[in-house]
């Protein structure tokens, strides 16, 4: 250990000559630092969105608040305090849109992993759900390819080329340059040297790695303090996925290569980790459980919508009031009940069909997992998205809030319109309460 401790400034000081490592460590260093960047903008673009649909609801929901004050002996307020007071409605006379955001965690601009591919609000009211948030597709197939350029990019396709970088000529060098017989006649074996080595690059990536990482939370105005926890989690992950790389390129070295040879065998090595074995693991799991077809669910919900329409009224209710027998009052033909109770009945085989479709995705991302370990970088991307709540099931967790929410909406709602009541001042405070 005296030996290796010994070695390691001279080492240090034979590298530090050499341009390559300073043009390594600029680029790299650059890269990090514009993929910071790059998802503070992306986040902070959401976050403006977020922020300006809030706005937008809560000054709508004033406005009700005003117009149900109005003195209705006014002809031109009668309109709008009935529009304020009426829990029903169809199409543009809808009583009110609320929307439900998805608030951004503290990580989210350092691994945007899914978030920027799925909404990060939804719009809705008490009619069905399942028409107003399953529209978009399960993936951006733009995002799937290109990916986002944040700090997690950085660390999962860039650092294992800066360890190829700085590790494929550390036999070759001394051969190639003549100072290899030099070197095993010393007393120190040549393993120990090459250990020595090894050891200063690594100790140079980890420390890039922590430098980028402590910039990345505060040039994001991440509080260290208050996410210590998930700072060293990140650690302990990057300096996991750095000795896996380190240690591939061990085995290119001990293969006693050139130098040229051992570059193309890095390289090799590199996109058959984070390119090759990746897609060929995504085509054997599509081939044995293809991805369900969003577009399906929502052809087979315009389908139940245009069945509703077209078959008599009692038909709909009597299936309604099955399953919801305390909005019971025998009433088969009232058009408004009628409306709701469809939207009801869409919901619920909506949600049959995408418990089905869940299942087939999550039988498909078992068997991803299974295999996951033979992809490196995709592996540790998963598990950065997953500490920065970015994931998909993070994104799924938020749309079972969004459902929790429209059945509470859907209770105060369905209260006034089976009873044909309408709502007052208090209910609308109640209302309110929700936003």
């Amino acid at each position: 250990m005296k030996t290796i401790f010994h070695i390691l400034p001279f080492e240090w000081k034979s590298l530090w000559r050499s341009n390559l490592l300073k043009v390594l460590l600029v680029v790299i260093l650059g890269a990090g630092i514009y993929g910071i960047y790059f998802g503070k903008f992306e986040i902070d673009k959401q976050e403006y969105r977020i922020a300006e649909v809030q706005q937008y609801e809560r000054q709508q929901f004033d406005s009700l608040l005003i117009w149900s004050q109005l003195d209705t002996s006014i002809a031109e307020n009668k309109s709008k305090y009935e529009f304020a007071m009426s829990p029903v409605g169809v199409g543009w006379t809808k009583h009110f849109t609320y929307y439900l955001t998805n608030e951004t965690p503290e990580l989210a601009g350092l691994c945007l992993g899914q978030r920027d591919l799925y909404p990060v609000y939804y719009g809705f009211n008490v009619t069905d759900l399942a028409r107003q948030v399953n529209t978009a597709e399960l993936a951006n197939p733009m995002k799937l390819l290109t990916g986002n350029f944040d700090l997690s990019y950085v660390i999962v396709f860039l650092f294992p080329l800066l360890i190829v970088a700085l590790f494929y000529n550390l036999y070759a060098r001394e051969k190639e340059g003549g100072t290899l017989s030099l070197l095993q006649s010393q007393p120190v074996g040549l393993g120990t040297i090459l250990l020595s080595k090894g050891l200063l690059r690594l100790k140079v990536v980890l420390v890039l790695a922590t430098v980028l990482l402590l910039l990345g939370f505060l040039l994001q105005g991440i509080s260290l303090s208050q996410n210590l926890g998930l700072f060293f989690e990140w650690l302990l992950v990057i300096y996991a996925y750095c000795m896996i790389w380190t240690g591939l390129m061990a085995m290119i070295i001990w293969m006693r290569r050139s130098a040229a040879l051992s570059a193309m065998l890095g390289l090799g090595v590199w996109l058959i980790f984070t390119l090759i074995t990746p897609a060929l693991i995504n085509l054997g799991v599509q081939s044995s459980e293809p991805l369900p077809n969003k577009a399906d669910v929502i052809h087979a919900v315009r389908a139940l919508n245009d069945k509703n329409w077209e078959s008599p009224k009692s038909f709909v209710m009597d299936k309604f009031h099955a399953a919801y027998p305390k909005y019971d009052d025998g009433d088969t033909v009232n058009f408004q009940k009628w409306y709701y109770a469809s939207s009801s009945m869409i919901d619920r085989e909506a949600n049959k069909l995408k418990a089905e479709m869940e299942a087939q995705i999550a039988e498909r991302n078992s068997l991803l997992t299974k295999w996951e370990w033979l992809a490196p970088a995709a592996m540790v991307h998963e598990r950065l998205s997953r500490m920065s709540e970015t994931d998909r099931q993070s994104h799924l967790e938020f749309v079972e809030k969004v459902n929790i929410y429209h059945r509470d909406l859907k209770d105060i709602y369905y209260e006034r319109i089976f009873a044909q009541a309408q709502f007052d001042f208090d209910d609308l405070k109640q209302l309110e309460s929700l936003l």
